[in-house]
């Protein structure tokens, strides 16, 4: 035979095969999702299968139709024969499908190794597909095998990984979403996680209405009652399960409905209708033999066991565990456990060992390409190296002139404040003498008059005369405060230092002022001296500590009063306590003086805390950041 009548019989074949395994895989996708008429389309497949004469198509036709049947030896002999063909002829999708199924086959059976084994070959199908929806729905899978392996850990982090691979690839594919979030969701609930497991069962809510066969996805609702049921929230829990069995019934599937009848019977015997959950027993263990899923008859299993354990019924309830453990054992044990993780390391180094392969390779197309680029590099370096001279000379160059000019802007700026600030403090000066020279005085002459009135009315009434005192004494403390106001203005800034003179100054007057009263003043050695405050929050400061000694003298009789500065944190503490009367803060309005405390303090950006307690005393204590 001639190589060109070689090359002709050879695509014919292949168009041959690519036409019989278009038609066949819709045949047989039409008899998997339709249980009803699911054996028309298998003959249908069959004819056209005759018509062909193709050897891979009826090998995948056969194992469809066992896998469907449920026929695991035949399902398995199949795939043995299909599997070495489709490898043969490179057809990946159909070689990706064997993977699934026989995946589904071996999680179903409780042998998780092998589930494993498969779902991976059909991930690395995926991968050399480059279907971003393929391989977000195997890392779902993967995901979900190790769920039900009971490593949880693992299975939220594929499951991870698959939203990660469809969302940014497709945020609108929410059939692949809806897949990888349900596996997320139900590691989290196995792992004791409801809150993490709810917010990823909800995100799924608000997808399932988007698709157009919303049945599909029943187990979303029936998971979300699974999730709430564990957290004993039986009535909601019901509600989305009861949607669910509704949704599984239409669709006739035994292992979601195995599931919907082992979640209504544990509500049921936990709500103590005992009759009722018996009933739904039956129903559950009937459609997990039918499903043939020793996942599912386990589950079942292990609720009758603390049912009867529940009702009292110990006899039962210790059948029915020991039946537990003999189904559970058959799945988990540490043989199995070790085949499952030497698989994950397997195909974690597998995947590193690819990724360093294909890392060299581009590592040897790019040295490859930089070589070439090398030449142009070489010759354009001179005038590069040029003309970079030239331009480090011009910038140079430039950058000394902006210096220079930055440098008179800046010198003409500091000039400027120094004359607003010279100007500034001028306008102080002018004003405090006026309060000092022209105020100060006349409230002097005012003292001196009224002294003098009653010195010229000592025969007055003693209210009179004790009127004049009142006037007097006021405005000698005018006076005082007046003085306290020009100190203040005097200063840009008041130091630390300052404030400390300033308080004792006015804690020694008022020591002498009431011997029986003993003062305390002091300021925390971490309190630096040098620290300054502005002459608004000096004035601030110095008029609290002022307001709450008066305070403490004029309405508390107290016989001590404790003055004390501090920092922590960077926040000034101010306290000042004495032990007087005390007064009740809950029932009492503030008066004058302690709103005056509370605005300065806000005026201070700060917090004022007042505690007090008839007969124990008060303390004011003000905390603010300079």
């Amino acid at each position: 035979m001639k190589f060109s009548h070689l090359i002709f019989v050879l695509l014919f074949s292949n168009l041959l095969f690519a036409q019989s395994a278009s038609n066949v895989d819709a045949l047989l996708l039409k008899a998997y999702n339709s249980a009803d008429s699911s054996q028309y389309y298998f003959t249908e497949a069959r004819k056209l299968l005759r018509k062909k004469a193709d050897s891979a198509s009826y090998y995948y036709f056969k194992f469809y139709q066992k896998n469907q049947n449920r026929e695991k030896d035949s399902t398995l002999y199949f795939s043995e024969k299909v599997i070495p063909l489709f490898q043969q002829l490179d057809t990946l999708d159909r070689l990706r499908k064997v993977y699934e199924q026989l995946h589904y086959q071996k999680l179903h059976d409780g042998e998780y190794e092998l589930a494993l084994d498969y779902i991976q070959k059909a991930l690395t199908v995926a991968e050399k597909m480059k279907d971003p929806a393929l391989i977000s729905l195997h890392l779902s899978d993967k995901s979900n095998v190790y769920h039900d392996f009971e490593d949880y850990e693992k299975g939220v982090a594929f499951g991870k990984m698959a939203f990660k691979t469809i969302y940014d690839h497709d945020p609108t594919n929410y059939r692949y979403l809806i897949f990888a979030n349900n596996v997320i969701a139900i590691n989290f609930d196995d792992w004791k996680k409801p809150d993490s497991a709810l917010f990823y069962h909800f995100k799924n809510l608000k997808y399932v209405p988007k698709m157009e066969d919303s049945a599909r996805y029943s187990f979303v609702y029936n998971n979300i009652g699974n999730t709430l049921l564990k957290s004993k929230r039986y009535s909601e829990a019901k509600k989305y399960i009861n949607r669910s069995l509704v949704l599984n019934k239409i669709r006739g599937r035994d292992y979601n409905l195995a599931t919907n009848y082992t979640n209504l019977a544990t509500i049921a015997y936990e709500e103590h209708r005992n009759d009722e959950a018996r009933q739904y027993f039956k129903e559950a263990y009937f459609h997990a033999e039918k499903s043939e899923s020793i996942e599912k008859i386990r589950d079942v299993v292990q609720q009758e066991a603390w049912f009867y354990k529940k009702i009292g019924n110990f006899e039962k309830a210790l059948e029915r565990q020991e039946a537990f453990y003999v189904l559970r054992d058959s799945v988990f044990n540490e043989e199995r456990a070790a085949k499952v993780a030497e698989m994950a390391t397997k195909y974690e180094t597998e995947k590193t060992a690819k990724q360093l392969a294909e890392t060299r390779a581009n590592l040897a197309e790019t040295e490859l390409e930089v070589k070439q680029k090398n030449i142009m590099l070489y010759g354009s370096l001179g005038l590069a190296i040029v003309l970079g001279l030239l331009g480090y000379l011009f910038y140079s160059q430039q950058k000394l002139k902006n210096q220079q000019l930055r440098k008179e802007n800046e010198l003409k700026t500091a000039l400027a404040r120094i004359e607003t600030q010279n100007r500034l403090q001028e306008q102080r000066l002018r004003i405090s003498r006026d309060l000092h020279d022209n105020i100060g005085s006349q409230l002097t002459f005012i003292i001196s008059s009224i002294d003098s009135l009653k010195f010229g009315l000592h025969t007055a009434e003693e209210k009179t005369l004790h009127k004049l005192s009142g006037i007097s004494a006021f405005a000698s403390q005018t006076i005082y405060e007046l003085r306290d106001t020009i100190w203040a203005m005097n200063k840009s800034d008041i130091t630390c230092e300052d404030l400390q003179a300033r308080i004792s100054n006015f804690i020694e007057k008022a020591g002498i002022a009431s011997n029986e009263v003993a003062f305390n003043f002091s300021v925390a050695e971490n309190v630096c001296k040098e620290a300054k405050f502005t002459s608004v929050q000096g004035m601030n400061i110095y008029r609290i500590i002022q307001e709450a000694v008066n305070n403490a003298l004029k309405h508390a009789n107290a016989s001590s009063v404790l003055v004390r500065i501090d920092i922590s944190n960077e926040a000034y503490l101010v306290r000042i306590e004495d032990n007087g009367n005390g007064f009740d803060v809950t029932n009492t309005s503030a008066g004058n003086g302690l709103r005056n405390i509370e605005k300065r303090a806000r005026e201070l950006g700060g917090t004022v805390a007042i505690t007090s307690e008839k007969g124990k005393g008060t303390t004011i204590g003000i905390s603010f950041i300079a």
